[in-house]
């Protein structure tokens, strides 16, 4: 059945639920950053309140779109379903027929809900859910019905994402970028990025006309106590012989902020690993090295029992 055949389910938006949207809008720098996140935190909190009266527990303050630096710095929609995971509430204007994901949304999802706004803003309704998104796109007619995420997501089961592509170095040095690399500008704040630059982050001398090319990903270690948001960045850059030189480095998302500690940066190659420790005020992790293209790389970020793994083809 399409979303054309069922009927919607609405949800009234009240006082708190704009008080919430108001408050963070207003944090925002600019008019359209600040309509995003208002649109933004009005469908999470619609999609909370439908849930918890169906019984289905969810903390919002668990949510990343609840936290200031991150809603700040990405067009985020979450809602964390408690022991699930988080399920992402993309908000639909009337008329619209799709939803683009930006490309912090495409991982670590249990699903999309589209949760379309009337014209006063004083009631949503519920369109429908899809597990995955092709090319970050959903069309709002192959939607499912939202029945079948609430049976989904009462079911006592463990959720299980499907393991992500492995980035490939030859795409980078072709201009490729995987979705969620985004230039460390656009993560870190100018004064980490000045940090950085004051330090040498290898042993590496770069020759006249060498290439180095860096790209940055935010992680989601939705476990960490702390809330602290994280940033991976692995710069890469063309050595003698056909080797690639490649430095993998954690930061804290917020310049003043230190990386958590215990967090755990390991990087292991074939047999071998290298593991790096923060420690109380460590503000980020490195491990550097030089490999031979073919080679695969496995990168574990963890703290606890939250753990982020991303791989790499040299």
């Amino acid at each position: 059945m399409n979303s054309q055949e069922r009927p919607f389910l609405a949800v009234p938006l009240g006082i708190e639920a704009h008080g919430f949207a108001k408050k963070f809008a207003a944090e925002q720098s600019n008019t359209a950053k600040s309509k995003q996140v208002y649109l933004n935190t009005l469908a999470v909190y619609a999609a909370h309140r439908f849930l918890t009266w169906l019984g289905i527990e969810t903390d919002l303050n668990k949510s990343d779109s609840w936290q200031p630096i991150i809603r700040n710095r990405c067009n985020i929609a979450d809602l964390m379903i408690t022991d699930r995971g988080r399920l992402e509430c993309r908000p639909v204007l009337p008329g619209e027929e799709r939803i683009l994901l930006p490309p912090e949304v495409i991982e670590e999802r249990l699903g999309y809900l589209a949760v379309q706004f009337s014209d006063r803003l004083d009631q949503v309704e519920l369109l429908g859910f899809t597990i995955t998104a092709v090319s970050g796109v959903i069309e709002i007619s192959s939607l499912h019905a939202v029945d079948e995420l609430i049976q989904e997501l009462s079911l006592p089961q463990t959720v299980v994402f499907q393991p992500l592509q492995p980035v490939v170095f030859a795409q980078w040095f072709q201009g490729i970028f995987d979705e969620g690399w985004q230039t460390l500008d656009s993560l870190l704040a100018p004064r980490q990025l000045a940090y950085r630059s004051s330090r040498a982050i290898s042993n590496k001398t770069t020759n006249p006309g060498e290439e180095t090319i860096e790209r940055a990903k935010p992680l989601n270690l939705g476990l960490l106590a702390d809330r602290k948001q994280l940033v991976l960045v692995v710069s890469i850059s063309p050595e003698e012989n056909q080797e690639v030189r490649v430095v993998i480095q954690i930061h804290p998302m917020e310049t003043k902020e230190f990386l958590p500690p215990g967090l755990k940066l390991k990087v292991t190659l074939d047999s071998d690993s290298v593991e790096v420790v923060a420690r109380d005020t460590d503000n980020w992790l490195q491990v550097p090295l030089t490999e031979v293209p073919g080679k695969t790389i496995t990168v574990e970020i963890s703290r606890d029992d939250a753990a982020v793994t991303e791989t790499f083809v040299v």
